[in-house]
């Protein structure tokens, strides 16, 4: 009865362990949203989603702790991760892509670093708390890591606002194609 008991204590490890290994990785696809934007801004680019995995959280710069919530949050973000994950399931999936993890993005002013708002158990995206677990910093304001920062720049600086006249956004992209190629 004992080696029983260790053997099934040893498959059901296994398990487990086989389980959280397999979840783990970069997301497939990152989906930013809110309002004002004619449509969602995706992120599909290998290279940038390998940079972005939630479990690494590389959108949070940890070293400066939780910080208070932002003033203005005139150009704040709903960011949602997806990937494959056979047998995981909510209500915000889209079709084979399973959310596995949603943060919320507030554009910082005059240069300032942005913030991000990692949802906690309470919060709509409970989902959160089934993948990943930041006791002290979930449901916190975190300061965005500058990778990240620089990132929600460059793709949300491309995507036409509604109500914004052709000519606006072509000014824009003008003067983001003038600034990457300056730097370049």
């Amino acid at each position: 009865m004992k080696h029983v008991s260790s053997a099934l204590l040893i498959a059901l490890s296994f398990l487990i362990w086989s389980s959280s290994a397999y979840s783990k990785g970069s997301p497939d696809k990152i989906v930013i949203t809110r309002s004002g934007l004619e449509r969602p801004i995706e992120i599909i680019d290998r290279e940038t989603l390998k940079s972005f995995d939630p479990w690494n959280g590389q959108f949070v710069d940890w070293t400066r702790g939780p910080v208070g919530e932002p003033q203005d949050q005139n150009k704040c973000y709903e960011v949602r991760f997806y990937m494959k994950w056979e047998g995981r399931h909510s209500a915000y999936d889209r079709g084979d892509l399973k959310l596995i993890y949603v943060v919320w993005y507030c554009a910082g002013r005059h240069g300032e670093s942005g913030s991000v708002y990692l949802p906690g158990k309470d919060d709509k995206y409970a989902v959160n708390a089934s993948t990943i677990w930041r006791q002290d910093d979930d449901g916190k304001w975190h300061s965005a890591s500058r990778e990240w920062d620089q990132l929600m720049n460059r793709v949300t600086a491309v995507s036409k606002p509604t109500g914004k006249s052709w000519a606006e956004l072509s000014m824009r992209l003008l003067l983001l194609w003038f600034t990457n190629s300056a730097f370049v």
